[in-house]
């Protein structure tokens, strides 16, 4: 992705398995000790959530290939799916932007604010390419 480029960080700057693995430890060790289980249930629920978002995302590219293959007049469904998809993560990442009307994202780092700001753009500019179909 070109476009992001400049502001990757470096190979060197990259957190390893290892360093992530010691992140989630200290998370965990920061639990009130009376809530030991929360904790692990809790980075265990991010992790999870995690992956099936992912294969949510594999989910909806099968179905999109499938799709595809459909007579043009069929395809209404494929762009209802896609417009309720790019007007929830417009919404997502315009709270991770810091868009105030959408609430606050209690940990975006700047990195992840800049994000915000070019995906919010790019799914609202999807979400009206996807109504158009209907019109």
């Amino acid at each position: 992705m070109p476009l992001f480029a400049p502001g990757l960080p470096k190979s060197s700057l990259f957190l390893t398995s290892e360093e992530q693995t010691v992140m989630l430890d200290a998370a965990l060790e920061a639990s009130p000790k009376e809530k030991k289980t929360a904790g692990e249930d809790y980075i265990f629920v991010l992790l999870f959530e995690q992956r099936q978002g992912s294969l949510a995302f594999l989910s909806i590219i099968a179905g999109i290939i499938y799709g595809m293959q459909l007579p043009l007049a069929d395809r209404d469904v494929l762009h209802l799916v896609l417009l309720v998809m790019s007007v929830f993560f417009m919404l997502v990442n315009a709270n991770q932007a810091g868009l105030p009307v959408f609430g606050k994202h209690p940990k975006v780092s700047k990195n992840g604010r800049n994000v915000g700001i070019v995906f919010s753009i790019f799914w609202l500019a999807a979400s009206v390419f996807n109504w158009l179909a209907f019109q």
